[in-house]
């Protein structure tokens, strides 16, 4: 369950974030919203990147353990 939300934070962060510049956009006199709004937009990135290298990280490992298991399974087989 955990790695199924990870996905979702970036998304939710994101959706935070332009919630945040389109209520502080109203009127165009204020700008408040702008250094908000950019100086968190990298951590969409980053979070998508975590996810990213955490999902990769788990494919490297079921490869090699699929490997290892075909290499057991081919010691094993009796020679015909």
């Amino acid at each position: 369950m955990r790695l199924r939300m990870s996905h979702w934070v970036a998304t939710v962060f994101c959706a935070f974030i332009s919630l945040v510049a389109l209520s502080g956009s109203v009127t165009p006199e204020t700008s408040w919203w702008r250094p908000t709004f950019f100086a968190f937009l990298p951590m969409c990135f980053f979070y998508v990147g975590c996810v990213t290298s955490r999902l990769h990280r788990d494919v490297e490992q079921l490869r090699r353990r699929v490997e290892e298991l075909e290499q057991a399974q081919a010691r094993a087989k009796p020679r015909e």
